[in-house]
């Protein structure tokens, strides 16, 4: 390693270190949160001026409840299967609703039944020294998520367990439809055995929605060094670097963003979106978001599953180019959670994600309290911090 990427490793280690020690967990809307977002604007503003902190108001709460709600439901719905069918059908598009709607597409479903709360977003302006003709924004998030115990204990078969959930739900759903209708019809015994038969399938089945909700997420914040203060040590190596005078973009301004309440469905990115669109229609967007992963190339999102959105090939050409230029490992792909992207491609701006992935079942360390310091790798942080250096000065050329 030469000495600058040796240095550079150095510096977002130190970075990561401090916030670790000094402040730890971050939970959604904590104090712990806002003490990292302060925090983070302080060692902003020694390099930068035009450093800015803006609240918004979300509701934590739907969270938690958005994994737990529906298996209770879920459970509602085969009490009364027999006895008030119609209630059941009633029960169950309730669950659907809210597992299709708050955890697939991270709507604000439920959001209105649960307390606001306050978080924060910091907003670092760079000002180019002619004018601006593009405006680039990479972003981060302060927040940590709480713990995950099933991960910790299923580490990479967790989605498993979920999908066996939103298949029993989905299939309880499509029955209780076809139950109903009949019954309107009068012919309800046509699928009285297939019925039986699926009932006992339920029944038989019923520990799987009880583990998710008694033990999907705990109480317990987790210290999220590789979820997301590696995404911060890189934002904010690249502040430091780019408010050298040598360093400082010609025709680019740039925006450096940490958003909080990323864990609850990117609640900041969706807030700066709605508070900034205008001015940031025509940007380029760059969101790092846990990239300590080890042995992991640099993925560049295409699309993210849950939550449906497409991200801009625009951008992802551009980070696919200075990766290939750089001779750094990168990977155009799919993601499956939504990450900050997800609001900036729901509107159509031109956004996507640099991430990494476990690659073993040992290091699946996502969500859980073994995220921390000593489980990362840093060389994908220098690297997507070099790719990020790299698209300025192409962004700038043009």
């Amino acid at each position: 390693m030469s000495n600058a990427k040796s240095m550079l490793e150095r510096e977002m280690k130190e970075f990561i270190k401090e916030f670790c020690i000094t402040i730890g967990p971050r939970p959604p809307c904590s104090s712990e949160e806002a003490a990292a977002a302060n925090l983070f604007k302080e060692k902003l503003k020694i390099h930068c001026d035009d450093v800015v902190s803006e609240t918004f108001s979300t509701h934590p709460g739907a969270y938690k409840a958005a994994f737990r709600v529906p298996m209770v439901l879920y459970l509602v719905s085969l009490v009364f299967y027999w006895l008030i069918p119609w209630l059941s059908l009633i029960v169950s598009i309730v669950l659907i609703i809210i597992l299709f709607g708050e955890m697939t597409l991270a709507k604000e479903v439920i959001d209105f039944m649960f307390s606001k709360k306050t978080s924060q977003n910091i907003i670092c302006k760079i000002k180019p020294k002619n004018q601006a003709k593009t405006l680039l924004i990479i972003g981060c998030h302060v927040d940590s998520n709480w713990e995950f115990p099933l991960i910790r204990k299923l580490r990479n078969k967790f989605p498993i367990l979920i999908g066996i959930n939103w298949f029993l739900n989905t299939i309880l759903f499509i029955l209780l439809i076809v139950k109903n209708f009949l019954l309107f019809v009068g012919l309800e015994l046509i699928i009285y055995p297939f019925e039986i038969i699926l009932f006992l399938i339920f029944l038989i089945t019923i520990p799987i929605p009880l583990t998710q909700l008694f033990f999907i997420i705990s109480n317990r914040p987790v210290m999220g060094a590789n979820d997301n203060l590696s995404g911060m040590a890189v934002c904010h190596e690249l502040v430091r670097n780019l408010s050298l005078p040598e360093n400082n973009p010609k025709n680019v301004e740039i925006w450096i963003n940490a958003y909080g309440c990323e864990e609850t469905g990117s609640k900041g990115s969706k807030a700066f979106v709605k508070a900034h669109f205008n001015k940031i229609k025509n940007a380029k967007i760059i969101n790092i978001d846990m990239i300590g992963n080890k042995n992991s190339p640099l993925l560049i999102g295409k699309a993210e599953i849950q939550g449906f959105v497409k991200m801009d090939e625009e951008i992802i050409n551009l980070l696919k180019e200075a990766g290939d230029t750089l001779n750094v490992k990168t990977k155009i792909t799919t993601l499956i959670a939504y990450t900050d992207s997800l609001s900036f491609c729901r509107k159509k701006l031109s956004a996507t994600s640099l991430s990494s992935t476990p690659q073993s079942s040992k290091e699946y360390y996502y969500h859980t309290r073994h995220d921390v310091l000593e489980n990362m790798t840093f060389e994908n942080l220098v690297n997507a911090y070099r790719i990020c250096m790299d698209v300025i000065k192409r962004l700038d050329r043009q």
